[in-house]
């Protein structure tokens, strides 16, 4: 029986969703192919650390209490703050794999990399 998504660690996250990921570039030329594959793998990676930040997000406060000396201040949560700007480089890494393929496959392949985010726990999913 296959391992759950939620069971695997880190490293099989990240293959499930390259091996997911990879599928919608099959048919790209060789030039763009080779291209494609670093983008692939860093979604892969940006993707599952989106989910862990997430996750750490959705257990925790948004905004904590920070001493800094005699100081005590607010600030927002540094796992959101690294959310926020990961979100950013998931948006850019989508929009330049995206932009490898024909223009008719744009929409249904932006669908699917989209999923990665809006639906994350499906990623393990055959």
């Amino acid at each position: 029986m296959a391992k759950k998504y939620q069971d695997m660690d880190i490293a099989e996250k990240i293959e499930v969703k390259k091996r997911k990921i990879k599928k919608l570039f099959k048919e790209l030329p060789s030039d763009k192919a080779q291209f494609a594959d670093g983008l692939i793998a860093q979604f892969a990676v940006t993707s599952v650390t989106l989910e862990r930040l997430a996750d750490e997000i959705n257990s925790g406060d948004l905004i904590e209490d920070f001493v800094q000396g005699s100081q005590s201040l607010r600030r927002e949560s540094p796992a959101l703050k690294s959310y926020n700007t990961t979100i950013k480089s998931f948006t850019a890494l989508s929009k330049s794999l995206l932009d490898l393929l024909p223009e008719k496959a744009q929409k249904q392949a932006g669908n699917e990399l989209m999923g990665f985010i809006t639906q994350p726990k499906a990623a393990g999913k055959p």
